[in-house]
Order: C-alpha cells, then structure tokens, then sequence
C-alpha cells in the first residue's frame, strides 16, 4: 500500500495509532501479494481480481453505512480516480504477472515505490529532491538489477512476468503523483477507501468484460465464481486485503505524515520473501538475502534523512 495524499499535514498528537495501522496494512497488502499465486492458478486473474473488488466493495459499502450512516461524496469520488489506478490497473497487472513470474520479485518491485515516487515527483511536479535521493536510487537500482536479473537468469523469475509486473508498479505510482494535489480536510479516510475499492472493481471489470469475449472457458463465469468465493485464499484477499486493509492504509494517512507511511513499504519485500518462502514454498537464496538487504539500504537512506528534515513530530 502506498501513499495518496499530501505530506504537509497537522499531526495527530498520538500518532502511534497510524504507525499501528500502516504496520497492519503492510502486513495484510504483503499478504495478499502472495496470495495472487495460488489464487491465479484456481481462477483466471481477469476473474478474481474484479470479484475481489466487488465484494469488497458491497461489503465495505454496508459498514460504512452501519458506522456513519452517509457518505462522503466528495472523498468517494476521489477514491474512484485513485482506485481505477492503485488498486484498480495495479493489483489486475500484479495478478497477471504473479502467473508468469515469482512472488519475491513482485515483492521488490514494490519496495522501490518509495524511492521512484520522489522521482517522479520531481519530473512531473517539480517537487525537490534532498540529494542522498540520488545516491539511494543508484544503491537500489542496481540491487535490484541483480536481484532480478539473477533470478531471470536461474530460471526462477521470467523477465515477461517481471515487465508486466513493473507496469503494475508504474500504474500505482502515477495514482500517487494523481493523489499528491489532494488536501485533507475534503477527504474522509473511511469514504475514499470505499471509494478506491470500487474504483478498481470498475476498472478490472472492464479488464475482466473484455477477456471474457474472447476466451472460451469450459465453466461458465457463474460456475466459476460460485467456486472462487468458496476458496479461502480468495475471502483472505476480498476481506483482509480489500476491505480491512484499505480502511487501515487511509486512517493511517490520516493520522502520519506521508514520508513515513512510504518508509514502511520497503518492509514489502521482506515480508514477502518469508510469506512466499513458508506458503508457496519458493526458495530464497543467500543471494537473495544479500540483494534484499542492498535495496533496502537504498531506500531508507534518503527517505530517513528526508523525515529528519521535515522534523515530524
């Protein structure tokens, strides 16, 4: 999970319960990364993301309903725009990709968004730089060329799965750079989770529509739906990674600067390297450690040293 909203906010004065939070949604997003590996191989991805969305949506729609009895229209729409992106086009191309490539190095390509959203930041906002920014990317870039061209080369990773993967990434930066222009105060956290996660249930519906046309499948969509929403890796991605986790991400935003709701996801891919080593069973190598470890230390370098210059309480 990551970032949508403008670092330049008022504090909580316990932020504690937005560090809990995002350490939550980082764990369950990890979570579901690696559960799009056997969740792909029970369905077609074009399948179980949209009716991951859906139900997630319908139900998160009912809870927010039950808790406040309205909506935010204003932070619901602005969730849609986000969601169409980040998870919508995102998770979709993730899911694609988790069938043709490993789940570790899905994991990496998603621990550098801290570090490439400054990046971009610049180029297309002309926000600054602090420059260990500079010296990180070099740092993390090449760990993960070697990561990932190691893997590519042991036959472990596929460089087709890699660039579909890559292109998920892409589409959840831009929804961060679309997110940066957005203030506070218009947006409840509760409403633009709901509205994200029908964002993307529209998005990968579409996505969905159109495979169908031109696929033949023995089952019926129906059939396969009635045994997707059977399968308990698929309620751990509609109720875990969907509807808790999405709430969890927005009240954090709500509650701790920005920056550090971005340190946090480079624990994506540790996370994932113990998920998908202990679930699927995928080997990680001493090699692979070792890579981890430098593009990690690519990105907290500057993102350390920016929350020291922002002097976050």
């Amino acid at each position: 999970m990551f970032p949508l909203i403008s670092s330049r906010y008022l504090l909580d004065k316990n932020p504690l319960v937005g560090h809990v939070a995002q350490i939550l949604s980082i764990i369950l997003w990890t979570g579901g990364l690696v559960a799009m590996k056997p969740a792909s191989t029970f369905a077609p991805p074009l399948l179980v993301v949209p009716a991951q969305m859906i139900l997630g949506t319908i139900i998160l729609f009912i809870f927010v309903l039950l808790i406040q009895w309205k909506i935010n229209y204003s932070s619901f729409v602005a969730g849609i725009g986000f969601g169409a992106l980040a998870p919508g086009l995102a998770f979709t191309l993730n899911m694609i990709a988790a069938t043709k490539t490993d789940i570790l190095t899905i994991m990496i390509l998603w621990g550098l968004i801290p570090l490439l959203s400054p990046l971009l930041g610049r180029l297309f906002l002309s926000e600054p730089i602090v420059p260990s920014l500079y010296l990180g990317a070099c740092v993390a870039v090449l760990g993960t060329f070697w990561l990932v061209t190691m893997r590519t080369s042991t036959g472990v990773s596929s460089l087709l799965g890699n660039m579909i993967a890559a292109a998920g990434v892409f589409c959840s930066l831009c929804g961060h750079i679309l997110g940066r222009g957005l203030n506070r105060k218009y947006l409840k956290p509760l409403d633009m989770a709901l509205g994200q996660i029908a964002g993307a249930a529209i998005v990968s519906s579409l996505m969905g529509f159109g495979y169908f046309l031109y696929v033949d499948f023995e089952e019926s969509i129906f059939d396969l739906m009635g045994d997707l929403i059977t399968f308990p890796i698929f309620l751990y991605l509609v109720i875990f990674a969907t509807v808790i986790n999405f709430p969890l991400y927005n009240f954090a935003l709500s509650k701790i600067p920005v920056a550090w709701v971005s340190l946090y996801a480079v624990f994506v891919a540790p996370i994932g390297a113990l998920f998908s080593n202990y679930f699927l069973n995928e080997p990680i190598s001493q090699k692979d450690i070792i890579a981890i470890f430098i593009i990690l230390s690519g990105v907290l370098i500057p993102s350390i040293h920016k929350i020291r210059r922002e002097k976050f309480a």
